[in-house]
C-alpha cells in the first residue's frame, strides 16, 4: 500500500477492507487504491507526498490504527450496527439516540447539514421531515473500503464543510491475475442481536465482479436497570459491484446498492415500517501522464422510499406526540420520498514536483416529498395503506452546481501549504411557487511546519451553506439567510515509536447560525454564534504490545445575538443550545497481532449549560444532563484466516443517556416528553470472521 511521509492533522482515512493480500504463489487477491496506482515511478513518489488524505492500513489482526486521528477498537466501525455509536471512539464525536436506527452523528456538537456525509463522493439524504431516517440509516460500513473524516472547513472537494465531513469511499478494485476472494463474519449478542456480512469477489486483470450482503437485526434493547427501550430493528443490504480495467491506466466501475429495513423509535409517535434504498453509481478513472495524473468522473442516482406508521410496531392507542398532527386512536401513515441525481468531474495534476492540484465541478438535483404532503389517516390499516398509491409530487427541489480547486505546495521536507476554494450556486424550489437562490463560497488555507517527530499547523477556513430541507420546512424557514462558519484550527501532532500525542484546537465564529425554537409551532431563525474547544490525545506503548491511551474533547458554545418571540427569549451571551459536555476516554489494551485484550472507560461530564426549548433540527435543550461513565471489555484471537472476538459493553449496567439525546414523545411507550432516550445496558457479544 502507499507509504505516507506526512500525516496530516486535519483528515483521517481508514482502509478497513483488505487493500493488499499476497501469498507465495501469488494467487490470492490484490487490491490497490486506484487513485495512487500508476506505473510511473515519479508519479508514485509524488503520490506518496499527497497531503490530501493520509492513509493507514486497517489490519484485521490489529486493534490500533494510527493516523492523524487515532482510531481504537477492533472493527470499531463494524462491530456495532449503529455507526454513530461506533464513531464515538474518535475524540470530538457525539451522538443523538432515537431508538433502533437513524442515530445522529455530531462533531464538535455540530451535525446534520453542518457535518455532511458523502457516499462515493455523492449525496444521499434521508426523507423524513423530522429526520427519522438519516444518511447513516442507509449506510453499511462493511460495503465500503475507506472512511475519510474531515475536521473543520479544511477541504472543499466534496462540498461546503461547516464542522467537517464524512466520506464513505469505495475504491476501484484492480486484480493482478485470475483471483477469487471471500470473507464472512457473524456477530451474535444480547437482545437477540444478529449481524451477518458476506463478501465475494472474482475476476482478473481486466475486471471483476463483487457481491456484498449484509444483515443487521435486534429486538428491543434494555437500558441499565432493565428498562425496556422501544428499539427493535432489521436492516439488510446487497451491493453488486462490477469493474472493467482494460489497461493499466483506465478503470470503470458500476455499483448497485439495494437496502431494505425497519426500525422502532422511542423518541416519536411513529416507527419506520420501511427503509428502502436503490442506488446506482458509475465511476470512470484514467491516468494520462505525469502532469495530468488522474481524471475522475462519477455519477449517482439515489432513491429513498421511506414509510412510517403508528400501528406496525406499536399499539395505535398511543398519542402521536408533538408535531405529528395525529389524534388518539387514529391509524396514521406517512410516506416521504427523496431522489438525488448528480455527478462530479475532477482532475488531479502534479506541477514541477512540488504542487499537487485538484480542479473539478459537481452537480446535484435533490427532490423531496415531505411527511405532511404524504401523510394519511384512516380508521384501520387497510384504509391508510390503500393511500400509498397517491402520486409522488416533490414539495422541495434543491439544485446545486459547484466548482472547486484544492491543492498543496510542498517545496521541501520542512513545511507545506495547503489551500482550496469553491463556489456553489444553490436553487431552492418550494411547491413550484417559491424559488430562492444562494451564492455560496468556501475557502481554506493551512500552514504546516515539520520538526522531526512533530507537526505544527495552523489553518483558517470559511464555509457557507444554504438552509436545508428540514430548516426550510419549519415556520420562518423560507426567510432564512445562509449560514457561514469562519474557523481557525491549530495544533500539534507528535509521533514517536513508543508514545504519541496530539492537541487540536479550534475557534469558530458563525454569522447567521441557524437555530430552532420548539414551541407549539416549531420556528427557525438566524442568530450569531461563537464556538471554541478542541481535543487532546495521548498514547504510550511499552513492551511492544501494551498500549495506554487517553483523550479529552470539549466544545464551548455561546449565542451572540438576542432573539425573542411571543413565547421565548434567547439572550446574547446565553449558552448555545445542543452542545455536548466534556467527553473523555481511557483505554488499556494488549495486542501482539494474534491475541487481543482491551479495556475501555468512556465518560461524559454533566452539562449545566443549556437553552431551554431551543435547539436545532435534530433536538432541543430541556434541562441539564448528568455525568456518567461506562466500562467495556473485549478480546480476541486471530489464527491464520480466522478471527474470533467477544466482549461486554457497559459492564456495570449503567443507566445513562447522552446530553444530545432526543426526548420522548409517545405516552404508550412510557417515555415522558422530558426524558432522554437511554443507551443500552449491559450487553454481551461474540463475533467470528473467516477469510477465504
Amino acid at each position: 500500500m502507499t507509504k505516507v511521509i506526512r500525516v496530516l492533522p486535519m483528515i483521517f482515512c481508514i482502509v478497513y477492507g483488505q487493500t493488499t493480500t499476497t501469498d507465495s504463489d501469488n494467487q490470492s487477491l490484490q487490491m490497490q487504491t486506484q487513485d495512487t496506482q500508476t506505473k510511473h515511478t515519479s508519479i508514485q513518489e509524488r503520490a506518496v507526498l499527497s497531503p490530501v488524505v493520509a492513509v493507514s492500513e486497517w489490519k484485521r489482526d490489529s486493534l490500533y490504527s494510527s493516523s492523524n486521528i487515532e482510531l481504537h477498537g477492533k472493527d470499531t466501525l463494524l462491530h456495532n450496527g449503529d455507526v454513530a455509536k461506533s464513531i464515538l471512539f474518535i475524540p470530538g464525536f457525539s451522538m443523538t439516540r432515537k431508538g433502533g436506527g437513524g442515530s445522529e452523528i455530531y462533531f464538535r456538537s455540530q451535525g446534520a447539514s453542518r457535518l455532511p456525509i458523502f457516499l462515493n463522493g455523492g449525496t444521499l439524504n434521508g426523507a423524513c421531515s423530522a429526520r427519522m431516517d438519516t444518511t447513516i440509516t442507509y449506510v453499511f460500513p462493511e460495503n465500503y473500503n475507506r472512511i475519510n473524516i474531515y475536521k473543520g472547513p479544511q477541504d472543499v472537494r466534496y462540498g461546503a464543510l461547516i464542522a467537517g465531513g464524512i466520506l464513505f469511499e469505495r475504491d476501484i478494485t484492480r486484480l493482478k491475475n485470475l483471483s477469487f476472494h471471500a470473507e464472512a463474519s457473524g456477530l451474535y449478542g444480547s437482545f437477540n442481536r444478529l449481524d451477518i456480512n458476506a463478501n465475494v469477489i472474482v475476476g482478473n486483470k481486466y475486471g471483476s465482479l463483487q457481491a456484498i450482503v449484509s444483515h443487521y437485526s435486534s429486538d428491543n434493547y434494555k437500558a441499565g436497570g432493565n428498562k425496556n427501550v422501544h428499539s427493535a430493528y432489521n436492516r439488510e443490504s446487497v451491493s453488486l459491484i462490477g469493474t472493467i480495467t482494460p489497461t493499466e491506466n483506465v478503470a470503470i466501475e458500476l455499483d448497485v446498492d439495494i437496502g431494505r429495513g425497519f426500525a422502532s423509535y422511542a423518541d416519536r409517535g411513529m416507527d419506520a415500517r420501511t427503509f428502502d434504498r436503490m442506488s446506482y453509481n458509475l465511476k470512470y478513472q484514467q491516468h494520462f501522464n505525469e502532469t495530468f495524473d488522474l481524471l475522475d468522473i462519477r455519477a449517482w442516482y439515489n432513491d429513498i422510499d421511506h414509510i412510517m406508521d403508528n400501528f406496525s410496531h406499536r399499539s395505535v392507542a398511543g398519542n402521536m406526540g408533538s408535531g405529528m398532527g395525529g389524534m388518539m386512536g387514529s391509524y396514521m401513515l406517512s410516506n416521504p420520498k427523496r431522489l438525488s441525481i448528480g455527478g462530479r468531474v475532477e482532475g488531479r495534476f502534479y506541477l514541477n514536483d512540488i504542487i499537487e492540484l485538484y480542479v473539478g465541478t459537481n452537480y446535484n438535483n435533490d427532490a423531496h416529498a415531505s411527511n405532511k404532503s404524504r401523510m394519511f389517516t384512516g380508521a384501520n390499516p387497510n384504509e391508510v395503506n390503500a393511500k400509498l398509491n397517491t402520486p409522488y409530487k416533490p414539495d422541495f427541489i434543491f439544485e446545486n452546481a459547484g466548482v472547486f480547486t484544492q491543492g498543496a505546495y510542498l517545496p521541501d521536507s520542512s513545511f507545506a501549504i495547503f489551500f482550496g476554494a469553491r463556489y456553489d450556486y444553490m436553487t431552492t424550489l418550494h411547491k413550484s411557487t417559491i424559488r430562492l437562490h444562494n451564492h455560496l463560497f468556501s475557502a481554506f488555507s493551512r500552514y504546516e511546519q515539520y520538526l522531526g517527530n512533530a507537526t505544527m499547523y495552523a489553518g483558517l477556513g470559511v464555509a457557507q451553506r444554504a438552509p436545508d430541507v428540514w430548516e426550510r420546512s419549519s415556520v420562518g424557514g423560507m426567510n432564512l439567510l445562509s449560514e457561514t462558519n469562519i474557523q481557525l484550527d491549530t495544533g500539534i501532532v507528535y509521533k514517536h515509536r513508543n508514545y504519541n500525542a496530539k492537541i487540536s484546537l479550534f475557534a469558530s465564529y458563525m454569522p447567521n447560525y441557524i437555530a430552532l425554537y420548539y414551541g407549539s409551532n416549531t420556528s427557525v431563525f438566524n442568530t450569531n454564534a461563537l464556538l471554541f474547544g478542541g481535543e487532546i490525545e495521548g498514547e504510550y506503548i511499552f513492551l511492544d504490545s501494551i498500549h495506554l491511551y487517553g483523550s479529552l474533547a470539549y466544545t464551548y458554545g455561546q449565542n451572540l445575538t438576542t432573539y425573542s418571540n411571543a413565547n421565548a427569549l434567547l439572550n446574547a451571551g446565553s449558552p448555545l443550545p445542543q452542545i455536548a459536555p466534556l467527553q473523555g476516554q481511557f483505554s488499556i489494551f494488549y495486542d501482539d497481532n494474534n491475541w487481543l485484550l482491551r479495556f475501555d472507560v468512556l465518560f461524559n461530564a454533566a452539562q449545566y449549560r443549556y437553552a431551554l426549548n431551543f435547539g436545532n433540527i435534530v433536538g432541543k435543550d430541556f434541562g441539564a444532563s448528568k455525568a456518567f461513565a461506562t466500562l467495556n471489555l473485549y478480546g480476541g484471537y486471530t489464527f491464520k484466516n480466522i478471527t474470533l472476538l467477544a466482549g461486554i459493553d457497559n459492564i456495570t449496567d449503567t443507566l445513562y443517556a447522552y446530553h444530545l439525546s432526543k426526548y420522548g414523545s409517545d405516552a404508550i411507550l412510557g417515555v415522558a416528553p422530558t426524558d432522554r432516550i437511554y443507551e443500552p445496558g449491559r450487553s454481551i457479544w461474540a463475533k467470528l470472521k473467516v477469510t477465504f
